[in-house]
């Protein structure tokens, strides 16, 4: 994962070491990240004279740094000043960045709840989010016996952009939409603030009912109707909505990826009855934080995989892609 430092967000970071998760912090930064810093090395020693720390701190940070360190020549990023759109134009990477930036709207904009932004005084916090508990752990795992809903993970949600679901049946039955795909959806759109969040569905075209046995179609145009007055209620804004119908999504079924995390729940996201009662036959569900070097490498293996599945459908089944086709992360 790549961080973006200000001069004045650094300074405040080495100035940090009372928080209790600074260690922590630092600890993450040399072993899991790139570095890029939104300054010159002539303005780090300038600052360094009215804040020695920072030389310390980068002295001990270069001990065993298993990223890269990269400075400016002379240009910021994100451009500045902070635009609520400016982060539509960001790449792959970028869109899984974390940003420790000075800006007059830094404040409104982290509010956006689209991407991680950390303003001065509070990179200790932003950082430490990115655990998922609270020593220093990148994954948390939850026996979904002992689930209550999906209100459990409340804790750990971060911001993100979009949110990509892989799982052959998360629509194979109705009765449950609202307390899986509907309610799941919302909680992890709760950073969002009036901001449109893009939701892209990978599932198969058609399921069989065990009970009446017989094939059927999901109502697409139901469920995104759904979706969209469900994540309204949380962010303020309507979604876009997509579904791609595949058979086959290989190694990555049962995936739920938003920008700085990724979760795997078994045998399906469909966890719940419609009294919240457990009727996954998985036993964990896992949450990966991307702040760790192998779980952001299979997320863009995710991001690949799932690209050429688009890719394939355009090519022979073109209609099997349904709706608004918007991704920061995909192409349509």
């Amino acid at each position: 994962m790549q961080a973006y430092f200000d001069i004045e967000n650094l300074s405040s970071f080495t100035k940090s070491s009372a928080k209790a998760q600074f260690d922590d912090c630092n600890r993450m930064l040399r072993g899991h990240f790139d570095l890029k810093f939104n300054f010159t090395k002539k303005d780090l020693e300038e600052k360094a004279k009215e804040n020695p720390a920072i030389l310390s701190w980068l002295t001990t940070m270069t001990q065993g740094f298993k990223g890269s360190i990269s400075y400016s020549q002379g240009e910021s990023f994100p451009p500045r000043p902070l635009k609520s759109n400016t982060h539509k134009s960001f790449d792959l990477e970028q869109l899984m960045s974390i940003y420790l930036i000075n800006d007059p709207r830094i404040a409104k904009i982290k509010e956006n709840g689209c991407i991680m932004y950390a303003p001065i005084g509070e990179e200790v916090e932003v950082l430490s989010s990115l655990f998922k508990d609270s020593d220093y752990q990148f994954q948390k795992s939850f026996e979904l016996r002992k689930m209550t809903g999906w209100s459990d993970l409340d804790g750990l949600i971060t911001p993100t952009s979009d949110i990509i679901i892989a799982d052959q049946y998360c629509l194979s039955d109705p009765n449950v939409y609202e307390n899986n795909i509907y309610t799941l959806l919302s909680v992890l759109c709760q950073k969002v603030n009036n901001v449109m969040t893009n939701i892209i569905i990978f599932t198969q075209p058609s399921n069989y009912d065990r009970v009446n046995k017989y094939t059927f179609e999901p109502d697409w145009a139901n469920i995104r109707a759904a979706i969209k007055r469900k994540v309204k209620s949380t962010t303020g804004m309507e979604p876009k909505v997509t579904f791609v119908l595949a058979s086959d999504m290989g190694e990555h079924d049962r995936t739920v990826f938003t920008n700085y995390q990724y979760l795997v729940p078994g045998d399906t996201i469909n966890l719940f009855d419609s009294q919240w009662r457990v009727i996954s036959h998985g036993r964990h569900l896992g949450v990966y934080s991307l702040a760790h070097r192998d779980h952001l490498q299979a997320m863009r293996n995710f991001i690949a995989d799932m690209q050429a599945i688009i890719d394939k459908i355009k090519t022979r089944n073109p209609e099997q892609i349904k709706y608004d086709k918007e991704s920061l992360f995909l192409n349509f």
